[in-house]
């Protein structure tokens, strides 16, 4: 086995804070929308009283609820899926800058 000092000192740093803050909004959001998927069940299992009107704008206005339930318990850590997605993507994304700079020599 023959080790190369260029190609074992090959690595890309990780990404900008710009690219940082927008990969960690993208798995927040992630987050937020498997957690809206988790609630959904809970929020059609409740019913509504008579009194309580119901409809179409009922359900628009649980959904908007069921939504910033779903952003709220993310912010707050979730289930810790966002921040497994995040590394995953900054990981994806250095070693995709790695392989494109070893293909450019």
């Amino acid at each position: 086995m023959e080790a190369s000092p260029l190609k074992s000192a090959t690595r890309t740093a990780p990404p900008q804070a710009g690219e940082q803050k927008k990969i960690a909004d993208a798995a927040m959001d992630f987050e937020a929308v498997f957690i809206a998927q988790m609630l959904a069940p809970l929020f059609s299992s409740v019913e509504t009283p008579a009194i309580a009107g119901g409809g179409k704008a009922e359900e628009f206005f649980k959904s908007l609820l069921q939504e910033s339930y779903a952003k709220a318990m993310a912010e707050r850590g979730g289930f810790g899926i966002a921040d497994h997605v995040k590394s995953t993507l900054i990981n994806l994304q250095s070693a995709a800058g790695a392989a494109s700079l070893q293909e450019t020599r």
